[in-house]
C-alpha cells in the first residue's frame, strides 16, 4: 500500500462514522496531510452544516499551505461560492487533492474535479475506488437509476428455516449477529416487511445500537390488516412515541381500516397492480424514491423475498446462517412464493463474502 492508498484508507474508515446520517448524500470524509502527517480531518453527517472538506481544512489551519487533501467523494461545486467545497480548497492553499470517486449525484459529478483542474490544483482520482464505491453502493444505485437499493436480509438455521413451525425464532441469532443486524438497520434508510411478519412476530424493527437512528418502517399490507397496537408504532417500548411507519395497501383496502392506521401514526400509500389485488413493487419503489428513500433493508417474509428476486428489483442479499436445526415441513423458509422449477434456472449470487459472527456465519452477495 503506497502513501496515497494509506491516507485514503484512513479517510474511508473515517467516512463510516457518518453511517445512517448522510442520506440522501453519500458517505464521505476528508483528511489534510502535510509532511506525511495528518493535520486535519472531518466527516460528513446530516447533523452538520458543512461538508467534510470544510471541517478538515478548518482543523488544519495554516497547515493547509502546500498540503494534500484526501477525500472519499469529489468535492462539491455549485453556484453558491461561499459554500462550495471546491472553492474552499482553492482558497486554503492546498496544493494537491486525491479523490476516491466522483460524486454519484449527476448534478454535481465532475464539476468539482473540473474546477480544481482549471485552478491548477494537482489532482489524482480513483485511489481505492472500489473500496469507496463499496461503502457508497446504495447511493450510487440511487443516483444512477433513481430507485432505492434493496438488500434482502434474513436469518436461517442450517436446515434453511427462519423459525420453528409454530413461529418461534427468539434465539435464532448470536449476540454478534444481532449487533450486525442493528448495524444494517442503522445504515439503511428503511426496513421493509410483509404484513404477515408483523402479525406473526410483532417485531419493533428499530435500531437498538446506542445512539442509533431508527429506519423508516415500510409494511406491505394489501388489505390494511396491520394491528394498530403493533410494536412498529412505538419508538421505544417504555415511551408512547409514534414512529416513522409507511403502510402500503391496494385499491381495495377498507377506508375504515386505513383511517385507523393513520390515527395510529402511519402514512398510508395505495399502490395496486392494475391486473390484481397485489401491491405493485416497481411502482412502489418509484414512489419511495421521490421521498428520497435511497436504500431499503428487506426483512421478509419469504413471499416478499421471492417477489423481489423474481421481479429483479433486489440488489443484494445478506444472510445470517446459524448452526442449528429445527426441521418441520411447515417451518417457514427465507424465500418462498412460486419458486423456480429447474435448478438450471436458479438465481446465481455473485461476489459472495463470508464473515464469522460468534458461532454464526454472515454471508453477503449480489444479484
Amino acid at each position: 500500500m503506497n502513501q496515497d492508498e494509506f491516507f485514503m484508507s484512513k479517510a474511508i474508515e473515517l467516512a463510516l462514522q457518518g453511517r445512517g446520517r448522510t442520506s440522501p448524500n453519500p458517505l464521505s470524509a476528508s483528511i489534510v496531510v502535510n509532511d506525511s502527517n495528518i493535520v486535519g480531518s472531518g466527516f460528513y453527517s446530516n447533523n452538520n452544516d458543512n461538508h467534510s472538506e470544510y471541517y478538515a481544512i478548518q482543523a488544519a489551519g495554516e497547515n493547509t499551505k502546500g498540503a494534500t487533501l484526501y477525500t472519499v467523494v469529489e468535492p462539491c461545486f455549485n453556484n453558491l461560492k461561499d459554500y462550495q467545497c471546491s472553492n474552499i480548497i482553492k482558497e486554503s492553499g492546498i496544493k494537491r487533492v486525491v479523490i476516491a470517486i466522483e460524486n454519484p449525484n449527476p448534478n454535481f459529478k465532475g464539476k468539482g474535479v473540473n474546477f480544481l483542474f482549471e485552478n491548477k490544483i494537482e489532482l489524482k482520482v480513483g485511489v481505492l475506488k472500489k473500496e469507496a464505491e463499496k461503502i457508497n453502493e446504495t447511493f450510487i444505485k440511487y443516483y444512477s437509476t433513481k430507485l432505492p437499493f434493496i438488500n434482502i436480509v434474513y436469518s436461517m438455521t442450517f436446515d434453511g428455516k427462519t423459525s420453528t413451525s409454530i413461529g418461534d425464532r427468539e434465539w435464532i441469532l448470536s449476540n454478534e449477529s444481532k449487533n450486525k443486524l442493528h448495524e444494517l438497520r442503522l445504515t439503511y434508510d428503511a426496513v421493509m416487511v410483509g404484513v404477515n411478519t408483523i402479525i406473526r412476530y410483532n417485531p419493533q424493527l428499530n435500531c437498538k445500537l446506542v445512539g442509533g437512528r431508527n429506519p423508516i418502517k415500510i409494511i406491505l399490507d394489501s388489505y390494511a390488516r396491520t394491528p394498530t397496537n403493533s410494536k412498529i408504532f412505538i419508538k421505544n417500548n417504555s415511551e408512547n412515541i409514534k414512529s416513522n411507519v409507511i403502510i402500503v395497501v391496494n385499491n381495495y383496502a377498507s377506508e375504515e381500516k386505513i383511517n385507523e392506521l393513520i390515527a395510529a401514526g402511519a402514512e398510508v400509500i395505495r399502490c395496486s397492480d392494475e391486473d390484481s389485488h397485489r401491491i405493485d413493487l416497481k411502482k412502489l419503489l418509484n414512489i419511495l424514491s421521490k421521498k428520497e428513500i435511497t436504500s431499503i433493508l428487506s426483512e421478509g417474509g419469504g413471499n416478499l423475498h421471492f417477489s423481489e428476486i423474481n421481479e429483479k428489483i433486489a440488489d443484494k442479499v445478506s444472510i445470517f446462517l446459524t448452526p442449528k436445526i429445527v426441521g418441520g415441513k411447515d417451518a417457514p423458509t427465507p424465500v418462498e412464493g412460486e419458486g423456480i422449477s429447474l435448478m438450471s434456472s436458479a438465481i446465481e449470487i455473485k461476489n459472495v463474502s463470508y464473515t464469522s459472527l460468534g458461532n454464526d456465519l454472515f454471508i453477503e452477495g449480489y444479484f
